[in-house]
């Protein structure tokens, strides 16, 4: 199966490739400005999450070359909604119940995919895109219903934006209706800290100190 997946990856991976080479494509606008969140202190990682490293360590290493945030250049973002277009489009939804038989079982998303299968095949191809993985967190939320919903979080010189199966575009993590519970430490993605509540904070709007990787 994992073969499978692979194959599946590398396609979707060849079908952005081959997207881009079609011709220059105008320069994107840099989105509005995001907040940033706030870490309170380190918490219990989902299980299924600590399920998915044993089976497939590489995705759970941190990149030691890099710690900080991403500079959103054009061609950054481009390559973010690019990625998250693909996914969101080509990945087909189904529950871990109806895929799986279990309530819960995070892996690489092929045909198919629940909510953390698009976030961390996301991941994944970012970081063959040369994004560090200090940038690109898995997230666990809360929807409007209370129910529990994964995401990606890309921390960017301008802010912390979501990449999300259920919205089209991109937007900044404050935008979203969700509750933010916890995320993936920059540090070690094996690590995962609990998150503030999504109330803006004084001064948190402000990045331009933040350190940031060129990589």
């Amino acid at each position: 199966m994992l073969r499978r997946v692979c194959v599946t990856i590398l396609a979707m991976a060849m079908s952005i490739g081959c997207a881009s080479a079609k011709g220059p494509a105008p320069e994107p606008h840099l989105p509005a400005a995001a907040t940033i969140m706030h870490v309170s202190a380190e918490t219990a990682a989902p299980s299924a999450f600590i399920d998915f490293c044993r089976r497939t360590g590489f995705e759970c290493e941190p990149d030691m070359s890099a710690r900080g945030r991403v500079e959103l250049t054009p061609q950054r973002w481009s390559e973010l909604s690019e990625v998250n277009d693909t996914i969101n489009r080509t990945v087909i939804a189904r529950s871990d119940i109806s895929a799986y038989g279990i309530t819960d079982y995070w892996t690489l998303a092929g045909k198919f995919g629940d909510c953390e299968d698009y976030a961390l095949t996301k991941q994944l191809l970012l970081r063959q895109r040369g994004w560090p993985m200090s940038a690109l967190l898995m997230t666990v939320v809360r929807d409007e219903n209370g129910e529990g919903h994964a995401i990606l979080t890309v921390r960017t010189s301008r802010g912390d934006y979501v990449l999300d199966n259920r919205q089209a575009q991109i937007v900044g993590w404050s935008a979203t209706p969700y509750q933010y519970v916890k995320r993936q430490s920059s540090f070690s993605p094996r690590v995962w800290m609990a998150l503030e509540t999504r109330a803006d904070r004084p001064g948190e709007a402000s990045v331009a100190a933040l350190p940031v990787s060129k990589r």
